[in-house]
């Protein structure tokens, strides 16, 4: 149980620090020639769907990957909210929204996926046979 718990504080906190940085980071773009290319979502949306998917195939886990997909909402959550001073660190504007809204939806799905049967290598068909 200590293993399983200290497992999830894990989970916790690797979804808490890849949400500060993909929220810091989602405004970013690169400007090519005439065109600002907004990288900074594509990135932080690819870095939360890999963590999520991964979590959940390596550990096989719903346990864990709610805690990683909770440390990963938290931040986004909080820094979604207008400061004392009327700032806020995600704008509501297109990017802001995407930010807001897909990692949810992600652990939505990741989370609600049904477990996969194992896999049968033909080796393993053939010692079942008689």
């Amino acid at each position: 149980m200590q293993n399983r718990a200290a497992q999830a504080a894990l989970a916790f906190v690797v979804g808490v620090l890849l949400g500060t940085v993909g929220t810091f980071g989602h405004r970013g773009v690169i400007g090519v020639r005439s065109v600002n290319l907004p990288w900074g979502i594509v990135v932080a949306l690819i870095g939360a769907a890999c963590f999520l998917v991964g979590l959940r195939l390596y550990t096989d886990s719903r346990l864990l990957t709610l805690a990683g997909a909770v440390g990963l909402l938290i931040p986004i959550f909080l820094f979604s909210i207008e400061g004392p001073g009327g700032s806020v660190v995600i704008a509501q504007d297109t990017r802001g929204r995407i930010w807001d809204l897909v990692p949810g939806i992600m652990a939505v799905l990741v989370l609600a996926w049904p477990k996969l049967p194992a896999r049968t290598t033909p080796e393993s068909r053939n010692r079942l046979q008689p």
